[in-house]
C-alpha cells in the first residue's frame, strides 16, 4: 500500500537579495530568495539561498534553462544546492501529477505547476517583474523552457499564501 503524503503545493519566499549581476549579459541578475516548501495542511521545508536570474521583467529558478537543472556559472557547492533545489520542485511536481492521475492533462499548467508556484511566490515580492518563466518535459517527453507574459493566475495565488514569516518550519 502506497502512503498518501501529499506534495509540497504551497510556497513562499523570503525578501530577495541580489546576489550579483551576470558578466556576460548587461541584462541578467542573480537573486537570492529563501523558499518555504509546504504541503496542504502539513509541515513545511526551509531551502535558504535559492537563486533566481531576472532579465528584462522576466524571471526564472537559476537552473531551469537545463534540462538537468544545473546552473553552469556558479561555483560547485552553489551550483549542488540549488540543482538539488529544482530536482525538489520537479518531484513534488511528478508527485502532483500522479495525485491528479488521469486528470492531469485538463488542468493548464499541471507539467509545470510546482515550477510555476514558486517563481509566483518571489516574484510578488519584486513588484517589477512581469513574465514567469519555466523549464519542464511535456507530454510528449521534450524539455521545454517557456515564458509567460500573463502569469496573473500564478501571481493571485501566490499573494493568497500565508506569508513566509508566518509559516512554521518542522525541525527534524
Amino acid at each position: 500500500m502506497q502512503d498518501n503524503i501529499s506534495p509540497a503545493t504551497i510556497y513562499s519566499a523570503s525578501n530577495p537579495r541580489q546576489a550579483g549581476l551576470f558578466p556576460d549579459s548587461q541584462h541578467d541578475e542573480l537573486w537570492i530568495a529563501d523558499i518555504k516548501a509546504c504541503q496542504p495542511g502539513g509541515a513545511c521545508r526551509l531551502f535558504k539561498n535559492v537563486m533566481f536570474v531576472e532579465s528584462q521583467g522576466a524571471v526564472y529558478l537559476y537552473g531551469l534553462e537545463h534540462e538537468d537543472g544545473r546552473p553552469r556559472e556558479v561555483k560547485p557547492v552553489q551550483a549542488d544546492s540549488q540543482q538539488l533545489f529544482v530536482n525538489f520542485v520537479r518531484e513534488q511536481n511528478d508527485a502532483l501529477l500522479t495525485m491528479i492521475g488521469l486528470l492531469a492533462p485538463v488542468f493548464d499548467g499541471s507539467e509545470y505547476a510546482c515550477q510555476a508556484r514558486v517563481t509566483a511566490a518571489y516574484m510578488i515580492r519584486r513588484e517589477h517583474l512581469r513574465f514567469l518563466a519555466v523549464g519542464y518535459r511535456n507530454r510528449d517527453g521534450d524539455y521545454v523552457r517557456e515564458k509567460f507574459e500573463d502569469p496573473d493566475d500564478w501571481l493571485e495565488n501566490a499573494r493568497a499564501i500565508v506569508p513566509f514569516d508566518t509559516l512554521e518550519v518542522e525541525e527534524s
